[in-house]
């Protein structure tokens, strides 16, 4: 199970992996993007496709084809398929040497496939040390390689450019694609293409963002050096948790709902077999990832803010009751209840969380008296206690970003409630303009 909506996702991390030339690969690219692998053997399948392309610098040159010429391309095919084989050996022969235009559009079109396969060959194909895929996607590669050797890619490219194509040639070329588009390879070879397109987009983007893979272990969450990658001079933090459960404190505006979303990325991405935003990554396969942030009240179920926290930690305590190994991010938990209950029953989750030891809960919480009841009934050592650092600086706020061991005591809306004026504006002696005051 995933929820991983509060991530921006689609929107947001989506674009950065994102360089396909068509909307076929952008498809599969999609689905590589949202459909995390159902297990560690999976994950690691991904993660070494992605490391051997990352591994053959010719991938990784600039290379692009226009939308408009595989629309060309891949129309044309589709239009052989559909006209079926009424046209075959002398028959076909007879009919483009008696049609001057349609024997003039067969031949344009037959150069432009041509011209078109060859980029790919060459771009994609030729060079490609094929033992350095895991077998499954090796043997993909392979039957993408035959069929270019089949149509003779390299030769009838040069025909096509030189002198185009005879009245035989066309015929033979035709009935070639004829045959593999009605034993299947025709599918075969655009779905092979579009799958190795949408890993070749993945791989660009990891080495342009300069991601690294990370390593599963069974327990742990050890990131160092992480960060958003949305953020254009990003403060990197690290973190190494062996408890399960992690409460994160700070004022507002200090960054935990940032550094929330980072950890979180880091762990979906790792379980989707990509890279992820950080110097080093180790981290234990989890069953359910849920990311649970800027929650609005959900209006279509009638859902208060609060009904829709409740809602959400259902939901993943009984999937962490069943033996799933879990992560769950929780930003501000029960901030939609007012503050004893919020402190109440915040302390019965932390208790409760605790017994799911192969689980990993991160919490951020505003309530301050929390530490207090915490300490009367659990030791602090049992779990990870977390703030974002905040400096005060000739009493205005100053924020790093940077993540410390403990508890945050600082509280600074007084602060900036003073600073913004308010308590002057709302003295009882401050009059409206033409008002007396009595």
């Amino acid at each position: 199970m995933k929820n991983i909506q509060d991530l921006q996702f689609k929107n947001e991390i989506i674009p950065l992996f994102d360089s396909v030339c068509n909307e076929y690969a952008r498809d599969v690219l999609f689905q590589l993007l949202t459909t995390p692998p159902g297990d560690l053997k999976e994950i690691v399948f991904r993660q070494d496709i992605l490391k051997a392309m990352i591994g053959h610098s010719v991938l990784l040159q600039p290379f692009a084809y226009a939308r408009l010429e595989f629309d060309e391309v891949y129309g044309y095919i589709r239009h052989v398929e559909e006209r079926g084989e009424h046209w075959a050996g002398s028959s076909m022969k007879s009919y483009l040497l008696f049609r001057r235009k349609k024997r003039h559009r067969e031949r344009g079109m037959l150069a432009l496939l041509f011209i078109f396969f060859s980029k790919l060959y060459h771009c994609y194909f030729s060079q490609l040390d094929l033992d350095r895929f895991p077998e499954e996607f090796k043997a993909q590669l392979t039957m993408l390689q035959q069929w270019f050797a089949d149509f003779e890619v390299t030769k009838n490219q040069a025909i096509a450019r030189q002198r185009n194509f005879s009245v035989g040639e066309i015929a033979k070329l035709v009935q070639l694609l004829q045959k593999k588009i009605r034993n299947g390879e025709a599918a075969g070879f655009w779905q092979a293409l579009f799958l190795f397109e949408a890993y070749l987009s993945i791989a660009r983007g990891i080495v342009k963002q300069k991601f690294v893979f990370p390593e599963f272990s069974t327990e742990g969450v050890q990131l160092e050096g992480f960060y958003h990658p949305l953020l254009k001079n990003p403060v990197q933090n690290s973190l190494d948790i062996r408890q399960n459960v992690v409460l994160i404190t700070g004022p507002n505006m200090s960054g935990k709902s940032t550094l929330l979303k980072s950890v979180g990325l880091c762990v979906y991405l790792g379980h989707l077999g990509l890279a992820v935003p950080a110097e080093q990554c180790r981290m234990p396969f989890f069953d359910v990832v849920f990311i649970s942030i800027n929650l609005q009240d959900d209006l279509g179920a009638g859902y208060s803010h609060f009904m829709t926290e409740i809602q959400n930690l259902k939901t993943v305590v009984e999937e962490a009751r069943t033996g799933k190994r879990c992560f769950a991010v929780f930003d501000e938990l029960f901030r939609g209840t007012n503050a004893e209950d919020a402190l109440a029953i915040s302390l019965a989750t932390v208790k409760g969380l605790m017994q799911f030891s192969q689980s990993h809960f991160f919490i951020s919480t505003h309530l301050h008296q929390l530490k207090d009841c915490l300490r009367e009934q659990v030791s602090f050592s049992d779990i990870g206690t977390y703030y974002i650092e905040c400096l005060l600086s000739e009493d205005k706020p100053v924020f790093t970003y940077s993540i410390k061991e403990g508890w945050s005591s600082l509280r600074i809306g007084q602060i900036l409630f003073d600073q913004v004026g308010l308590n002057q504006l709302l003295q009882d002696d401050a009059a409206l303009p033409g008002q007396t005051l009595y």
